[in-house]
């Protein structure tokens, strides 16, 4: 199972399976994972699968995303992958995703519109 390990100035937070398609990552009351913490926005970032890949997106978050300390638009996930946004980390264990080109995740990134 995929999921995210969440932590914060090294005390755990929940870890959260993810089991849609689509996650959404926010402050916001209305996203799939909730993170109460004022440096992270609203809308966030979404996190992705297709087929048997995960990809990262940033949605154009007040602080930024970074992926193993690059900041990121979007990114390609691998098992492993240390996730931040901004004050919060997660680890992102990526078990049973498999990853497709690069090129493959951004033409799907600029099919859709959010």
């Amino acid at each position: 199972m995929t999921r995210l390990v969440m932590s914060y100035e090294g005390s755990d937070l929940p870890t959260h399976e993810l089991a849609d398609d689509f996650v959404f990552i926010g402050r916001d009351p209305s996203n799939h994972i909730v993170v109460d913490h004022p440096t992270v926005s609203g809308q966030h970032a979404l996190l992705l699968r297709v087929g048997g890949s995960c990809s990262l997106k940033d949605l154009d978050s007040t602080n930024g995303t970074q992926v193993n300390s690059v900041v990121v638009t979007d990114a390609e996930l691998a098992d492993g992958d240390k996730i931040r946004f901004d004050g919060v980390t997660a680890v992102f264990a990526g078990h049973g995703c498999k990853w497709r080109s690069k090129r493959a995740i951004r033409k799907f990134w600029t099919s859709i519109s959010i």
